[in-house]
């Protein structure tokens, strides 16, 4: 028998890429072709005087509003349309649909939402030494809905202008201050180099809170009650159930 001169080269392909890859067409993304919130759009919300029950209770809401500040007013939604999935105060801190679901969703362009909560310092003034809180928002996908993704376009502007007013509503004040409300892109700052995501990625950075809670990334830093480590809450995902054109 003759033996070969060279080892045998084995490859391991991701079954779950593979799907993503055969079945989808609008899933390329050249490193040299990243619009603004390819990677997500993070949301902060400085609440006033809101705890953690108020706020868990708005994220199918906020999730609405979001959509319709991208959309416009001629687009229907509906909370009875939403999926939602809910963390657990003992066990998995964030609950997933199966990877499968998950690419499913991406592929049909639907925005998929986690939702944070932290409490402010006990020093901060909007503790009122209550320990209220205060809302954080990772979005993914929602790039398909914006106008254009780049820094330079007008119209991403006036949309992104449109959902803080949009989301004015549940920050418990009548006044619209500065920077109450922040929108900011994903994987810029001290997270470039460890938050460029893709669909095929997605499950797994989500999944950080639970298989690897040391990483240094967004994902994490939404999960981590830091000012109040003796609670930390149960994050919330939302995602539409249908397509949206």
């Amino acid at each position: 028998m003759k033996l070969l001169d060279k080892k045998v080269k084995v490859s391991y392909v991701n079954p779950i890429e593979e799907w993503y890859e055969r079945y989808t067409v609008d899933h390329y993304r050249s490193k040299y072709n990243i619009g603004k919130y390819d990677n997500g759009m993070l949301i902060s919300i400085s609440n006033k005087e809101l705890n953690y029950e108020t706020i868990i209770g708005q994220f199918k809401d906020i999730y609405i509003s979001i959509l319709k500040a991208c959309k416009g007013k001629g687009y229907r939604f509906s909370k009875w349309d939403l999926k939602r999935f809910n963390g657990y105060w003992e066990g998995e801190q964030i609950v997933l649909p199966s990877e499968e679901k998950l690419l499913d969703v991406i592929s049909k362009k639907i925005p998929i939402m986690i939702g944070g909560i932290h409490n402010y310092k006990k020093e901060d003034a909007r503790s009122c030494g209550k320990e209220y809180c205060h809302t954080h928002i990772y979005l993914y996908n929602i790039h398909h809905h914006l106008p254009n993704a780049n820094g330079s376009d007008r119209s991403l502007r006036d949309i992104e202008d449109k959902i803080e007013r949009h989301l004015q509503r549940y920050t418990n004040t009548r006044k619209r201050l500065q920077n109450i409300i922040r929108i900011t892109p994903v994987g810029v700052g001290a997270y470039k180099f460890t938050d460029t995501i893709t669909p095929t990625k997605l499950y797994e950075y989500l999944r950080s809170p639970i298989d690897n809670p040391d990483a240094n990334n967004l994902m994490n830093y939404i999960s981590n009650n830091r000012h109040l480590p003796s609670i930390q809450y149960p994050l919330a995902l939302v995602h539409y159930n249908h397509r949206i054109d």
